[in-house]
């Protein structure tokens, strides 16, 4: 148990040295709040298209409600693709840093492109079944549909934590690669409970300072100090977007670095000699040391 927390320990320092190393890491999440934002936009509009044609009733209501739901469903399935294939360069370029090199944001994003059909297989199958869970969970009434969906997601999330670096770094296919991650989280169960409770209480502590902070400007505001108050207000909403920019992206940094440490057992990231980290030679970015 002891070697479990140092090495949990290790692995989320590891993840933050990362980050503040190489800042192109950041850009993975911002691509993907930025696309997500794009197709909630795109839903949206097609939403306040389509509302007032089912209150206004007809023999064509049915016909809006079914494309409705499509809409939905096709929401779905384009975040889950998005949230898969960004985590997937993410992890491809922080397998980079760890491996010794000197990824940029266009590296990742090559990695990630070299699996497209493999992601986009299994953005649909997880948003297959993140939708099954929740259709099923919201059947049952009362307590026993909070715990459907509540069981239900946590063991798809735990079965499913390694399964991009997976897909990414080992040819298998989909149920075999779902199998090769539930394998890889119970063999290093405590290690990946622990850093990841780790880096859910850092990021629950920089939201609680920034909610202080908010709940102090509004009250400064309301008091009549309004430049005081309002630039609490900015730079509570400013801790929370950093917060949570860098949370998403120690999370991808961290799945990578589980992977490694699952599959090769190191922790630290290698040094290479200097002309090699500056990008001189690259080694082959899909292969693991």
């Amino acid at each position: 148990m002891p070697g479990t927390f140092s090495d949990s320990w290790k692995l989320t320092k590891t993840s933050f040295r990362l980050i503040r190393e190489d800042r192109a890491l950041l850009v993975f999440p911002v691509v993907a709040g930025l696309s997500i934002l794009g197709v909630l936009v795109l839903f949206l509009l097609g939403a306040l298209w389509l509302f007032p044609l089912v209150l206004a009733g007809g023999a064509a209501t049915t016909h809006y409600e079914v494309l409705g739901a499509l809409l939905f469903v096709a929401l779905y399935f384009a975040i889950s693709f998005i949230s898969v294939y960004t985590t997937a360069a993410l992890v491809g370029a922080a397998t980079l840093k760890l491996n010794g090199q000197q990824p940029t944001a266009a590296d990742g994003w090559r990695i990630a492109r070299s699996k497209f059909v493999r992601l986009l297989a299994w953005s649909l199958i997880t948003a297959t079944v993140g939708l099954a869970i929740q259709v099923i969970s919201s059947r049952v009434r009362g307590v026993g549909g909070i715990l459907i969906g509540a069981v239900g997601g946590a063991t798809w999330g735990v079965v499913t934590y390694f399964m991009i670096p997976v897909l990414v770094y080992e040819d298998l296919g989909a149920w075999k690669s779902l199998s090769r991650s539930a394998r890889l989280y119970i063999s290093n169960f405590g290690r990946s409970i622990v850093t990841n409770l780790v880096l859910g209480l850092l990021i629950g502590a920089g939201i609680v300072v920034a909610v202080v902070l908010g709940t102090v400007g509004l009250l400064v505001l309301v008091g009549g100090s309004v430049i005081v108050g309002l630039v609490l207000i900015v730079v509570a909403i400013a801790v929370a977007a950093a917060v949570l920019l860098i949370g998403a992206t120690a999370e991808g940094v961290l799945q990578a670095a589980l992977y490694r440490y699952a599959t090769t057992g190191k922790i630290d990231p290698d040094m290479l000699p200097a002309p090699l980290r500056s990008g001189g030679v690259r080694a082959d970015p899909t292969v693991l040391p």
